[in-house]
């Protein structure tokens, strides 16, 4: 009977030295920026030899081009998980928890400060080019797998797309921001009072039946009636009348 080998393939010892040296570069280009990236510390800082970093890249521009695509491939990848997860979430607020996660990680993550300050830099303008376009590739395939999930959920696409822009935009603003002012409590406030807006947002624009398809559309009787609160729950109650009119037809439909 054959005993299984514990020994790596030759492919997987590649993949991990090859992870080695890009994160790396990741983490030394977040120090110092790209101007301040020498080859010649990215081995140290690896803990790989300089002739194996040198078989895996051997120019700088090949280095550099091979992190910001793994900067994107692992972005894309951690995406899509999330994505799937949030395809099994309990609600919107979920979903939108999970989009909001998402770009935390990455436009708060060192491979996007580092894209960005290269980008921004653009020392190589035809490195600068293949990066941008990337970069284009990957987020806009990213937002297209959110803006499918939303749309899954019973959201239309034109509504999917406004909540989707903008929230992926003030995660970004307020990335941007930590040049300035780096305060995650502050950050932490602004995202809640961002998900209170998409509430009064999707009030505003759905119709009593879409925002009861979309809140009760959990499988089973006990998911659909926590739905139907949940729906009830994103009506504004600024005490209008037109307002009360609407939940007492809401409430109506929710039965």
């Amino acid at each position: 009977m054959a005993v299984p080998s514990n020994r790596r393939t030759q492919a997987e010892r590649t993949e991990t030295t090859r992870k080695l040296i890009l994160d790396a570069v990741i983490r030394i280009m977040a120090r110092k920026g790209a101007a301040g990236l020498r080859t010649g510390e990215v081995a140290k800082e690896a803990g790989v030899s300089i002739g194996a970093q040198l078989h895996h890249f051997p120019t700088k521009n090949e280095l550099l081009r091979a992190t910001f695509e793994f900067v994107n491939e692992r972005a894309t990848q951690m995406s899509e998980q999330r994505a799937r997860f949030a395809l099994r979430a309990r609600g919107l607020d979920d979903v939108i928890e999970a989009i909001v996660a998402d770009a935390t990680e990455f436009f708060f993550g060192n491979g996007f400060f580092v894209e960005h300050a290269w980008a921004m830099g653009q020392p190589d303008p035809a490195l600068t080019k293949s990066v941008r376009k990337m970069s284009r590739k990957s987020r806009f395939h990213v937002e297209a797998v959110w803006q499918q999930t939303l749309q899954s959920r019973g959201l239309p696409e034109d509504v999917a797309a406004d909540m989707l822009a903008l929230t992926l935009n003030i995660v970004r603003g307020l990335a941007m921001r930590r040049f300035m002012d780096d305060d995650a409590a502050e950050r932490a406030r602004l995202i809640r009072i961002w998900r209170e807006m998409v509430h009064a947002y999707l009030a505003a624009r759905l119709s009593e039946q879409e925002l009861a398809q979309i809140f009760a559309a959990s499988a089973g009787e006990a998911g659909q009636r926590q739905g139907a609160a949940q729906a009830v729950s994103f009506l504004p109650s600024d005490g209008l009348p037109e307002t009360a009119t609407k939940n007492k037809r809401m409430r109506k439909i929710l039965r």
